[in-house]
């Protein structure tokens, strides 16, 4: 019983910023979204000065809309890591 109070008020002190300021947290995801995707696009287009590209396709686009600029930062450091 005390492990399921627990989770809930975990759960409640996480996603209470979402419920108190609905507009702030939608805004935030946006901008994240948003540079995310320029980062992405960024990238892309640098490719062909720094030799490290990165296609866009609808994986790369969901990650970096999703994740934003650390996603792209990952995907960057996966690319170069692996060399995929």
């Amino acid at each position: 019983m005390l492990k399921i109070l627990l989770i809930i008020a975990l759960a409640v002190l996480v996603f209470s910023p979402v419920i108190l300021h609905p507009i702030r947290s939608l805004r935030a995801l946006l901008f994240s979204a948003v540079t995310g995707n320029a980062a992405l696009l960024a990238v892309a287009y640098l490719g062909a000065f720094t030799q490290v590209s990165m296609s866009v396709n609808l994986f790369t686009v969901a990650a970096a809309t999703l994740l934003g600029i650390p996603g792209v930062i990952s995907m960057l450091l996966l690319k170069l890591i692996f060399a995929v």
